[in-house]
Formats: C-alpha cells, sequence, structure tokens
C-alpha cells in the first residue's frame, strides 16, 4: 500500500473550504473517509467532481483501481490518498466505507469485499444485471448487516423526489406514465470532465459479454445482450426505478405486466410498454442519437384531473436543473392550476446523493459508538429509506423480462 498525493493550500468552494484536516466535517458532522473502487469516467465526470465541493462531508482515503492512469488522476486533485488493491487496505488507510464506481460486471465481487470489511456502500447503477448477483448481495447484506446503497442519484433531486409524492398522492387516478429520453451519449458530454482520454463508445468488453450471457441465459442473441446493457440496463434503470418509487404502496409492479418491447435503428432505440393493471399504461423510450447536442429527458405523469411533466438536464450538467410543471383541474368549475419547480444551477442527483449518504453514514458511526460504549445502538436513521439492493433487484427484473421479449 503506498500513500500519495498533491499537496498544497485549501481552495475555497461554494460549500465552505476544501483539504481540511480528516474529521473537519463541520459542526456535529464527522467528515467521511471513503475508498474510491473504480475511478473511471464516471468517478471523475460525476462523483470525484462534486466530492471536491463537499470535502466538509466526504474525502477519498484510498483508491482501487487497475489502471496506473486512472488513479494518478484522482490523487492528482486529493490529499493523501492511498493506494490499496483490496478492501481490507483501504480500512487500514482510513476508509470507513466506500464508493463503487467500477464497470456493473465488477460489483459482486467489490461490494462484497467492502461488505466482509465492515464498509457501508454506495454502488453506481446497475448494482448489477444479473439476478443471481443481485441475490448474492442480498444475502451478504443481512449476513453482514451492513448497509448498500444502490446509485439511482436522480432519486436524491428535490424536484425529483416532488415528482414522485405527486404522484404517489394521486395513484388512485392514475392512468399513464411515460419516459422519453433522448441521449446523445457522445465525447462532447463528458470527454472535459476526464482528465484523460476516455475510451470510445464501441462493443462490449469480454469480461461485459461473459457476464451478460450469464444474466441473460444461453437463448439471448447480441442484439438483446447489447440493449440489456445500454439503453436498458445503463439507461432506462434508473427511469423505471422512479416509476416504481412512485408507485410505491399501490401494488403494482412493472414485471410481469410487460406488453411489448422493440428495438431499432440497430439496436441504439428502444421502447417498452407495461400494464400494471387496467387503469394504468406505463410506457418508456430511449433513443440514442449523437448528433444531438443536448441530453433530453421527460418523464410525464397523467391521472384523471392532473398532469405532472418533470423534465431532467444530463446528469452530468451543472449549468441547468430538473423542472416540474403540474398542472391540475377543479372538477366542477374546470378552472385550470399549474405549479412550477425548479432546481436551481448545481443542484445535481450526484451532490444530493452524498449528501444524503453521508448522513447516513455518519448517523451509522453514532450508533457504532453507542454499542461500543456500552450502550443500545440506535436505529440507523437515514440509510434504509434509501434506494437498496432490493429495489436494485425489482428494477432488474423488469428491464431484464424487456430485454429477453425484444422484437
Amino acid at each position: 500500500m503506498r500513500h500519495t498525493g498533491r499537496q498544497g493550500p485549501p481552495a475555497e468552494t461554494a460549500d465552505g473550504p476544501r483539504g481540511g484536516p480528516a474529521g473537519a466535517g463541520g459542526p456535529g458532522r464527522a467528515q467521511v473517509p471513503v475508498v474510491v473502487i473504480g475511478a473511471g469516467k464516471v468517478a471523475h465526470a460525476a462523483h470525484l467532481r462534486e466530492m471536491r465541493d463537499l470535502s466538509q462531508l466526504i474525502r477519498p482515503a484510498a483508491v482501487i483501481d487497475p489502471d496506473p492512469a486512472h488513479r494518478a488522476a484522482l490523487m492528482a486533485g486529493f490529499d493523501r490518498v492511498a493506494v490499496c488493491t483490496s478492501a481490507e487496505e483501504a480500512v487500514w488507510a482510513g476508509a470507513r466505507a466506500a464508493l463503487v464506481l467500477s464497470p456493473w460486471w465488477t460489483h459482486r465481487d467489490a461490494v462484497i469485499g467492502c461488505l466482509e470489511a465492515g464498509l457501508p456502500v454506495l454502488c453506481e447503477k446497475p448494482v448489477s444485471l444479473d439476478l443471481a448477483e443481485i441475490d448474492e448481495l442480498i444475502a451478504a447484506e443481512r449476513r453482514t448487516g451492513v448497509p448498500v446503497t444502490a446509485g439511482y442519484m436522480k432519486r436524491h433531486d428535490p424536484v425529483v423526489q416532488l415528482f414522485v409524492e405527486h404522484c404517489r398522492d394521486n395513484a388512485a387516478t392514475a392512468r399513464r406514465i411515460s419516459v422519453d429520453i433522448h441521449d446523445p451519449n457522445a465525447p462532447h458530454l463528458v470527454d472535459h470532465l476526464v482528465p484523460y482520454p476516455a475510451p470510445p463508445y464501441g462493443p462490449q468488453p469480454p469480461a461485459a459479454r461473459e457476464a451478460l450471457g450469464r444474466a441473460l441465459g444461453p437463448g439471448a442473441s447480441g442484439t438483446q445482450a447489447e440493449v440489456y446493457a445500454r439503453g436498458l440496463g445503463g439507461s432506462l434503470i434508473h427511469q423505471v426505478n422512479i416509476v416504481h418509487a412512485a408507485l410505491e404502496g399501490t401494488g403494482r409492479t412493472l414485471h410481469g405486466s410487460l406488453e411489448h418491447s422493440v428495438q431499432w435503428a440497430g439496436g441504439s432505440a428502444v421502447s417498452c410498454r407495461w400494464r400494471p393493471d387496467d387503469e394504468l399504461l406505463v410506457e418508456v423510450s430511449h433513443l440514442r442519437l449523437p448528433e444531438h447536442r443536448r441530453y433530453r429527458e421527460t418523464i410525464e405523469f397523467t391521472g384523471t384531473d392532473t398532469v405532472a411533466t418533470l423534465t431532467l438536464p444530463s446528469p452530468y450538467a451543472r449549468d441547468e436543473g430538473a423542472t416540474l410543471h403540474i398542472d391540475t383541474w377543479e372538477p366542477d368549475t374546470g378552472a385550470a392550476t399549474r405549479t412550477t419547480h425548479r432546481s436551481g444551477p448545481a443542484v445535481t442527483g450526484f451532490r444530493e446523493q452524498l449528501r444524503a449518504w453521508t448522513r447516513s453514514i455518519a448517523w451509522s458511526a453514532e450508533a457504532e459508538a453507542e454499542a461500543d460504549a456500552g450502550g443500545l445502538p440506535a436505529p440507523r436513521r437515514g440509510i434504509w429509506p434509501l434506494p437498496g439492493l432490493r429495489e436494485a433487484r425489482a428494477d432488474t427484473l423488469a428491464v431484464r423480462e424487456a430485454a429477453l421479449r425484444l422484437a
């Protein structure tokens, strides 16, 4: 294990000074040192960028990544980072939690290693596209008592939360939920955020193809595997999670109610339709359109007397936020009311996710301290309500069924 990293004066950010001493998390809040497992594109384009601005809450104490360039790029932006090869080494280096940001087919081994080492985990989506692996992770979480949070960062945007609450409040009158995504998935969206040449968009690597074969079974076609890995499992699984959250408590689920799924444009576009009951239709579409300059996402809930329209920018954008329009009609007079909610600039799902997760980790640490002092540990408030493995399993069930039924 090597300790290295850049030394220099702290820089001021919107959230306070950077580079303070370990544990300087502000009044009543300890800074959470984490091990970053996987320092690739999503780490640099999202999580590490937010961590630099939230240094009073969270800092990388260790990094695990087989690529020296990835490790060097991370350590160039943070002080006192240890290079480790296992979760156990990261604990010795001071890590108290883990961010698993490596490719999805590596998540099973990484997460189990962290749970065995006692490290609470925030795991990027998809947690896994293999249901058997998710079941193993659920069993490991139960066995160790260490929680895993699924990286559904959109769920932490305050405007998305308002949308979900509106859907729940009007679930009895729900008639349609639609999702429409135009995704460039092109270099101009993230290359400027990654401090080394990002790998080009291309075929799945051999390890991913093997993992997809296990996840879908031997009868799956190459097109089904490609769409499962990208349009369905790589993108729409986020929105499937939002739909499941909106329908929570209603008894409605997507798995088992699929009417059709279809791919076109060589697998770069996919659309699915579910009918959870006779009253409700759910339709989702993802189109990869490299020529488009901007990412566009629209989720709309239609009830008998209301329409809620949520629009979201690229998850990597900081110069614009989510917008929610809620239209309602009075049943007697027909009078219409529109309410609009907007997230401010830089109120990103990634940032709010790190805030929520570090709060949960801090509470866990307080509970452990009480237990060590001979008292009974308090409930881990703020941990279990975060999206977890059981939600990830329900979402994977739905998108896997859609992949295997692709026309």
